[in-house]
């Protein structure tokens, strides 16, 4: 027979208090990330279902959510997101969720088009998006909608659609952190190069638009006289890629600065380590393992973070709760904007 655990023996092994512990497994108020994942790992570690004598099938509550991301590596960005989705099957182990998940190339249309067709066909009872292209969700959401299948975004909202939630970084705020970061080393004459990848059947998406918008007032509004040419990478093929940054370069003489608006900025720092380049500064995005070893090296000279398991993890629970409760909270739910340097990337977690 298994042990039964009280709240005071679950907060003892999480070293928080047994109001924390009360409220994470009664949902009800607010409870730091920290001190809930504390909490859920020791669920997960003495079985909570059954140390709390719940069977799913007792409480006969099962729902079927189905996540569609952009295709990634371990270690990625959205790798992240969907190591947070799937912590949280464990966050109300009295259901039964079934949990599936559809990728898609974020730099091909026809990719993402593909997806929310299949993603159609399939029963869902909620789903979590993490959006690229804004034509293709926006009338994939809109079809949800007629449907009444609750949807939620992750890492990216897009406009005049109706979600459950949103949790993601704020794209125009982050681009102009990354375009103040940027003036802050960049020497003075030089010119800012702002990178997005080649994709197929449109030209940027949704994230690296909006993030191009901010960066780009940000520098009109304060540093009119800074010239900002536009450059594309190839993440695919590094050949195609060579080519297209020695075009630019050659173009160009006076780049100072870079940026990319997502998480393949070590392309273009090991470009800059091949071609032997060391006077132009690079601000980046994402803590994936590449970048991270960049910024070790100095190659790349700020990462912002958003927080991308968080975001996962939040999603998740935000469609659980709706499901079970019919609970909604805010709709829009912006996670924080850190700032990264070699000094203190080996910290952060």
């Amino acid at each position: 027979m298994a042990k039964k655990y009280r709240i005071k023996d679950i907060a003892e092994l999480a070293g928080v208090s047994t109001g924390t512990v009360d409220r994470v497994i009664h949902n009800r108020g607010e409870v730091s990330a920290d001190s809930r994942k504390k909490i859920e790992e020791v669920l997960i570690k003495i079985d909570y279902s059954k140390s709390f004598g719940i069977q799913a099938k007792e409480e006969n509550k099962r729902f079927r959510i189905l996540a569609i991301l952009p295709q990634h590596a371990e270690g990625d960005y959205w790798h992240a997101v969907k190591r947070g989705i799937e912590h949280m099957i464990y966050y109300s182990a009295h259901i039964e969720v079934k949990l599936n998940f559809l990728y898609y190339n974020q730099f091909n249309i026809h990719s993402c088009r593909e997806a929310f067709d299949k993603a159609l066909s399939m029963k869902s009872d909620a789903i979590l998006i993490g959006p690229s292209f804004f034509d293709e969700t926006f009338m994939f959401a809109n079809q949800l909608f007629i449907k009444n299948i609750p949807y939620i975004y992750i890492d990216t909202a897009v406009e005049n659609t109706k979600p459950l939630a949103f949790f993601g970084p704020h794209p125009y705020q982050t681009g102009i952190v990354q375009a103040k970061l940027l003036t802050t080393i960049l020497e003075d004459g030089k010119d800012a190069v702002l990178f997005q990848p080649q994709r197929v059947g449109d030209k940027t998406s949704i994230q690296s638009l909006s993030r191009s918008y901010g960066f780009i007032t940000y520098l009109k509004e304060h540093f009119p006289h800074i010239k900002v040419h536009s450059g594309q990478y190839n993440y695919e093929n590094k050949k195609e890629n060579d080519r297209l940054l020695d075009c630019l370069f050659d173009e160009y003489h006076d780049i100072g600065g870079a940026a990319v608006f997502d998480t393949k900025g070590y392309l273009i720092a090991e470009y800059f380590k091949e071609r032997n380049i060391t006077n132009i500064k690079l601000i980046g995005f994402g803590t994936n393992k590449k970048n991270v070893d960049c910024l070790k090296s100095g190659s790349i000279d700020f990462l912002i973070a958003e927080r991308p398991e968080y975001q996962g993890e939040a999603a998740m629970r935000a469609a659980i709760d709706y499901l079970l409760y019919n609970e909604t909270g805010n709709v829009e739910n912006y996670t924080p904007i850190d700032i990264l340097i070699k000094e203190t990337i080996d910290f952060y977690k």
